[in-house]
């Protein structure tokens, strides 16, 4: 697929040290949570038991609704909105005063109904403490204002905080977790190091100047909560077609299919993160020069069709045809009885799942640059969220469809992630198109 407009010059001048720094501390936290994951994943699991690791997990996937209506899009519209006015204080501090204050009220009103839920749900109440102390979460998507720091783009500033904190909560992980009983303090510790670099912040206001005090008023709640609602809805339909394939495959489908479609579908959420960094990175730099510089602004998404588009092919192409690879080293070098060689021989079953799932790699890329870093930056939200809610309704409609009495579950289910991310980069490239089109025409003018 073609950029926005190919004859567009894709400069560099937009493309600077401070971009890239942003980039290159972005990437510097992913991989430290890709080093932690590798750490802490086997060494839960082994400490808290199979029923202990399974009850955290579980109450940290309730808990991410909370957290889902505490951000209530606003990771999208407020960056958005920073980027756009960072070059004045005044209008900067109330908008983190407005968000801060409507974020804070949303935190309470989840964090009521999952402490009801939480006594309520027999389940729920056998592990009380878990899923109390889960809302850790809740409370560190408020206290640490990452959006704050990405509207300045001075995410090497966050991206440091961070490090800090997980280092210093990671020992205190492997030092203090020895059995099943420690299930709650296990999630303190992993909600920990987001609390810590907030109030670290708070006190210090290292990395971004803390804002000066602004007085909200309810109004200006109400008007916050009523731009970011189609950011909201937005998120709320991507789970249409992100968690909820698994829990209809789970209804339709036996328990060995669900496996297939999780072991393909893990690869391809790791390796989709490698693309989060540069979207992260270049979204509040493209919403800034959409009000100060639309030609550059449009010189910068061409790039990141391109480097996103590249790094998405890339990471398609080596998950689609070096996993058959993968099996025999690994078995070769550790062994059969190895862990590793486990885990490969299990996603060796899933090959003709990933071939059909490593494209969503290379489209979601694609789809970032025409909907996040285009259509967002210049204000087509509305749109935006009209197609996500479409790509989850068309999800739902094909899992009922081609997966019950299929005895290929998994790949019906592939399939259906397959066609509903080529929707939306279809939907998204013909407005984003347009909308590009007319920018440049109007700037001639």
């Amino acid at each position: 697929m073609r950029p926005l407009l190919a004859n567009s010059a894709v400069g560099v001048a937009v493309f600077d040290a401070r971009l890239r720094s942003n980039i290159f501390a972005l990437y510097l936290v992913q991989g430290l949570n890709y080093v932690v994951s590798f750490v802490t994943f086997p060494f839960l699991l082994v400490q808290l038991g199979t029923e202990g690791f399974g009850v955290m997990n579980y109450a940290f996937a309730a808990i991410q609704y909370g957290v889902l209506l505490t951000d209530f899009g606003f990771n999208l519209s407020a960056v958005r909105d920073v980027a756009q006015v960072r070059d004045d204080p005044k209008a900067a501090a109330r908008i983190f005063w407005r968000v801060t204050w409507a974020k804070t009220a949303l935190m309470v009103t989840s964090s009521l109904i999952l402490l009801v839920l939480t006594f309520a749900l027999g389940s729920w109440q056998a592990h009380a403490d878990v899923f109390l102390w889960s809302q850790l979460y809740i409370l560190s998507s408020v206290l640490f204002p990452i959006w704050y720091f990405q509207g300045f783009e001075k995410l090497q500033l966050a991206s440091g905080l961070m490090v800090f904190a997980r280092a210093l909560t990671l020992g205190f992980l492997l030092l203090w977790i020895s059995g099943p009983e420690d299930v709650a303090l296990a999630v303190i510790l992993q909600a920990t190091p987001q609390i810590l670099a907030g109030l670290l912040w708070w006190f210090t206001g290292w990395g971004v100047a803390k804002p000066e005090w602004v007085k909200i008023h309810y109004s200006e709640l109400k008007e916050s909560l009523k731009a970011s609602w189609p950011f909201f809805l937005s998120a709320i339909s991507t789970s249409l077609y992100t968690t909820s394939t698994t829990v209809l495959l789970g209804l339709f489908s036996v328990p060995m299919q669900v496996g297939l479609f999780a072991a393909a579908n893990k690869l391809v959420y790791i390796a989709q993160g490698l693309i989060g960094p540069l979207v992260q990175a270049t979204y509040p730099r493209i919403a800034q020069l959409a009000v100060t510089d639309k030609p550059a602004a449009i010189r910068l998404i061409n790039k990141a069709f391109y480097i996103q588009g590249a790094v998405g092919l890339a990471m398609t192409l080596a998950l689609a045809l070096a996993l058959p690879l993968f099996t025999p080293l690994s078995v070769a070098w550790f062994g059969a009885d190895f862990s590793l060689s486990r885990a490969f021989l299990a996603l060796s079953n899933s090959q003709e799942v990933m071939y059909w799932l490593s494209p969503v790699i290379l489209l979601g890329a694609l789809s970032f640059v025409y909907g996040q870093q285009t259509l967002l930056v210049f204000g087509f939200e509305r749109y935006f969220a009209r197609v996500l809610i479409a790509a989850g309704i068309l999800n739902v409609a094909l899992m009922c469809w081609w997966v019950p009495g299929s005895n290929v579950g998994g790949v019906r289910a592939a399939q259906s992630v397959l066609t509903v991310e080529l929707f939306i980069v279809l939907a998204f490239w013909w407005r984003a198109r347009q909308i590009v089109r007319d920018t440049i025409t109007q700037d001639k003018s």
